[in-house]
């Protein structure tokens, strides 16, 4: 034995041991630059354009350097004039003025204009121009307030579209102040994103729950025609379906008509371009989501349960809720995580069945990403949603960890 451990090479060792580990990791190779390129690199690119500031530094590089020790409490020196006319010189030639101009504009109402003006006018100035040309231009080139919003614009980093996500605004010395009250927006956007939501979820789970009981009882023949019949909006686009509630919810549409026809009511009644139909129509949409989840929980319960409680005394609600709940409750946790995720990203329902004040805030990112191409308030408001979903798992794995909750 002491011959043969002598002979035993520990570098040959590891290196065979790390030649195993390279090879079965090769398999796996496929599915990790999968995760990346479809998970890691979006949700990372989102938080980088977050906080990006990359139009007003690209376009405005000597003045960013000219003023990287300015305290912001006075103006910046004659230097720094004399470098923001040399940027705005070459970012007007460039045409890279523009989006600048419209990233100081957020920060400062009308100060896209001014910035452009002073740019094409700033071609015929002298090479040696600064602070008295810019201020014959405008006087506002006088204002701290002015100069320090070019100052977080071209950091190399800035919160000020997170801050803005949330109706805050930074003040010169980093510290966040409410935003003025007729330019609060986000923050209601967000809380109507929520409640719909949740109200979606609340229904979903009420219509859901006894679905998924029954799926879960009933004979397989008839499990698996109510299956069918529950992943039977799959099958369709969710466009032809939210179309399908425009006819049906419609003032002339068969509810109505129904409604009319028995009797019920005199006159229509409005249930489409209002909550209500945001409520009906994403409540059908995500029910399946909800469904699934729970019947899959609920398969795994043996079928005695209820039985074995009643012989033992309780009354048959008393089992139910003691009993049988409670081993629902990973798949309640789940059906309600799944819908309340996905309908935070809805906006195509809402545009179509909702009216102005029925807007969710996926459909404000849409608005910024593909109708202003204003990449980096989109992003903002993204990191927020996201923030709500980690919110969201958070507490879903609170309420996972295997302790079914005591119900009374």
């Amino acid at each position: 034995m002491e011959q043969l451990a002598g002979k035993i090479d520990p570098a040959r060792i590891r290196g065979a041991q790390g030649r195993h580990l390279r090879a079965a990791l090769v398999p796996l190779a496929p599915a990790v630059i999968f995760l990346l390129v479809v998970f890691v690199f979006p949700i990372a690119a989102i938080f980088y354009y977050a906080v990006d500031t990359g139009d007003a530094r690209a376009a405005f590089p000597r003045t960013r350097l000219a003023i990287a020790s300015w305290s912001g409490a006075d103006l910046p020196d004659a230097q720094a004039y004399q470098a923001l006319v040399e940027d705005l010189r070459g970012a007007f030639v460039s045409r890279a003025i523009y989006p600048a101009a419209r990233e100081l504009n957020n920060r400062m109402p009308g100060f896209r204009s001014i910035v452009i003006s002073a740019g094409r006018q700033a071609q015929a100035w002298p090479p040696e121009s600064g602070r008295e040309a810019l201020l014959a231009v405008d006087p506002v080139w006088g204002s701290v307030d002015h100069w320090r919003a070019i100052s977080s614009a071209v950091a190399p980093f800035t919160a000020y579209r997170l801050l803005a996500a949330l109706d805050l605004r930074p003040q010169w010395n980093g510290l966040p102040v409410a935003a003025p009250v007729d330019q609060r927006i986000y923050v209601r956007y967000l809380g109507r994103t929520l409640w719909i939501c949740a109200v979606v979820t609340v229904y979903c789970l009420v219509l859901g729950y006894p679905l998924a009981y029954l799926i879960a009882t009933t004979s397989p023949s008839v499990a698996r025609w109510l299956l069918t019949l529950t992943l039977l909006p799959f099958w369709t686009s969710i466009l032809v379906r939210t179309a399908a509630w425009v006819v049906i919810l419609q003032q002339q549409g068969v509810v109505n008509g129904s409604l009319q026809w028995a009797g019920l009511i005199e006159q229509p009644l409005t249930l489409i371009y209002n909550r209500v139909g945001v409520y009906v129509v994403m409540t059908h949409v995500l029910l399946p989501f909800m469904v699934l989840p729970i019947y899959s929980v609920m398969k795994g319960i043996p079928a005695n349960l209820l039985p074995a409680a009643a012989s033992l005394g309780a009354r048959p609600i008393a089992a139910f809720v003691q009993v049988y709940l409670p081993q629902s409750q990973p798949g309640i946790a789940a059906g309600c995580l799944m819908t309340f995720i996905l309908a935070l990203g809805y906006y195509v329902t809402p545009a179509l069945v909702g009216g102005a004040t029925d807007q969710m805030e996926s459909g404000l990112i849409a608005h910024f990403a593909l109708n202003e191409g204003n990449w980096g308030m989109a992003a903002s408001l993204a990191v927020i949603l996201v923030l709500v979903v980690l919110l969201a798992y958070a507490l879903y794995a609170r309420f996972s960890r295997g302790k079914a909750l005591q119900w009374a």
